[in-house]
């Protein structure tokens, strides 16, 4: 069960949702959703499949990180997967928008 709160993630984020729109179709409240989504608490069944259900996804699916398709979990130095912090995941949007700036620089110079 350890990867199901890293797939339901990747999941969540293929299909382009909120974790607002995920608990709000689940019908909990957005708390109770994250902390299902960070591994801090354990759903029954059939809260799983409800999960499942709103994410548009095979159940078992959510449990086999190689057959998820499209998996890109980042590797610790472990090779367990994790998923990326709001932080990070922040600082990875600065860093792609300032190298599109410079490539945008970088194009209008060489035009």
């Amino acid at each position: 069960m350890k990867d199901f709160p890293t797939l339901i993630r990747k999941a969540r984020l293929d299909k382009g949702f909120s974790q607002d729109y995920v608990s709000t179709e689940l019908a909990i409240t957005l708390s109770a959703y994250s902390k299902i989504e960070r591994g801090l608490t354990d759903p029954s069944l059939s809260r799983m499949k409800q999960i499942a259900g709103v994410l548009e996804v095979d159940l078992s699916l959510l449990f086999k990180p190689k057959d998820y398709p499209r998996f890109s979990g980042f590797a610790d130095p472990g090779g367990s997967l994790a998923p990326v912090s709001r932080y990070e995941f922040e600082a990875y949007v600065g860093l792609v928008r300032d190298l599109q700036e410079q490539l945008r620089d970088l194009n209008d110079r060489l035009l």
